[in-house]
């Protein structure tokens, strides 16, 4: 039986909401957690995570006593995932040293072609564990950082080769088209920024840099998030706080404060102190979120027959074209495997759009790219999934200045234009950048 009133309702059902539930409730405060299946969870950088989210999970697992997050490789198997554009096709997500000379094989204005020698005689064990533990001190760097309002500088120690490495990461990724005549960093930024963010870039921070140095070359993993949701719900119970599947029939507000809700399943009025979404909002509801960056929502196309076993695909195909980089469709993704597949195709939200307008152009795309990548379209159905990426291009991070980790990103949640009391967006865009990283390092906040 649900109470009427709690000082924390957790909207969005996910590995992240349950964490914070998890905390709240250590830290004594009564919370209810509700699974709508209209406020969408997943986005690529939370099912697709590195070593870098998988120390994050780790550290939250010690200090809150939460054995799944602190044994989370039990929750994780192997992934693929590929860059395509018309010129390349890049796979990353293996070992770093097969990650770096895959690199170099399509971008190898990355390194001198005298340097190549140097990678080549790296013995593989060794320069892995080299990196997992330059890793491992960023993260604990980056993490340190995340607690003050400063931002900080990661100096890359090890080889000559790789200093070289990092120093052309960073300045070709954010190359302006008018010195280099070129789209191909250009691209390789734009992909790179939908793997480790979803969000869309054309621009880096320093401070940004490192992270996505590091997760590009870290190994990659798709999060077993059935089993690890079963586990962490279970543990939330334990601890007294609530949960429950059911859609949330009625909002109700005064003055531009939130009073309550209204469960379809016919709990009685839920107020609460603080309202936190981890998750997308869908485009029904009485409220939206403000901000001056443009979402686009995702619509899909997967198998008619979806396979019910709670193994989902392990590898994931994002594709660009370069001529369509700056335009309203700009990119594709593609997961696939145990005779499953999920085509997203994005587009604008703007005043009045929906899912079913851009089905013709959806099924033409994806009749085009299953003629040249290895997969069966079979029957598929078009579905509205829920997620949204988000439209950075016109930001301009400043690249002399460290900003602080956890910068907010405008994303106010509104009801008739004005910002709800109460209501706070908790789901992954909440901070400037790091992706999901940020998102662990700030789950505690109050």
């Amino acid at each position: 039986m649900l109470k009427n009133k709690y000082q924390e309702i957790l909207v969005g059902m996910g590995p992240v909401s349950l964490v914070r539930g998890i905390i709240s409730l250590k830290r004594k405060k009564s919370t209810l957690l509700i699974d709508d299946k209209r406020f969408f969870v997943s986005n690529y950088p939370g099912l697709f995570i590195s070593e870098l989210e998988i120390l994050a999970l780790m550290r939250l697992g010690k200090k809150y006593d939460i054995p799944e997050l602190i044994d989370i490789r039990q929750f994780i198997g192997p992934a693929k995932v590929n860059l395509v554009t018309e010129e390349s096709r890049l796979k990353i997500g293996q070992g770093p040293l097969q990650n770096i000379k895959e690199i170099l094989r399509k971008y190898p204005e990355l390194l001198d072609e005298s340097d190549l020698d140097e990678v080549y005689a790296e013995n593989e064990d060794e320069f892995t564990d080299y990196f997992l533990k330059e890793l491992e001190r960023f993260e604990a760097q980056n993490f340190e950082a995340s607690l003050r309002p400063k931002g900080h500088r990661f100096v890359l120690s090890g080889p000559g080769w790789l200093k070289t490495f990092f120093q052309r990461f960073g300045e070709l990724l954010n190359q302006e088209y008018a010195v280099s005549k070129s789209l191909k960093f250009s691209a390789f930024l734009h992909l790179l920024g939908i793997v480790h963010e979803e969000k869309l870039r054309t621009n880096l921070g320093k401070e940004e840099l490192p992270f996505y140095f590091f997760r590009t070359l870290s190994p990659l993993y798709r999060l077993q998030d059935f089993f690890l949701v079963s586990q962490l719900k279970r543990r939330l119970s334990l601890l007294g706080g609530d949960s429950k599947v059911s859609t949330i029939q009625f909002w109700q507000f005064y003055e531009n404060k939130f009073e309550n809700l209204l469960l379809e399943s016919f709990e009685g009025v839920i107020s609460a102190e603080r309202v936190l979404f981890f998750s997308h909002l869908p485009m029904e509801m009485p409220f939206r979120i403000s901000s001056p960056f443009g979402p686009l929502r995702k619509t899909e196309l997967s198998t008619t027959r979806r396979n019910l076993a709670p193994f989902p695909p392990g590898s994931i195909t994002f594709l660009a074209d370069t001529h369509l980089l700056g335009s309203e469709n700009p990119y594709r993704a593609i997961s696939s495997g145990n005779q499953f597949i999920q085509y997203h195709w994005p587009y604008p939200e703007m005043h009045g759009s929906k899912p079913e307008f851009y089905e013709e152009d959806l099924r033409a795309q994806f009749d085009d790219d299953s003629k040249f990548l290895p997969f069966d379209p079979g029957l598929v159905e078009v579905n509205h999934c829920g997620g949204v990426t988000l439209d950075l291009r016109q930001l301009k991070s400043d690249q002399k200045n460290e900003a602080p980790v956890l910068s907010r990103l405008e994303m106010d949640i509104v009801h008739e234009e004005r910002p709800v009391k109460g209501f706070e967006y908790w789901g992954p865009h909440r901070y400037q950048s790091h992706g999901l990283l940020s998102l662990l390092y700030g789950i505690e906040g109050i």
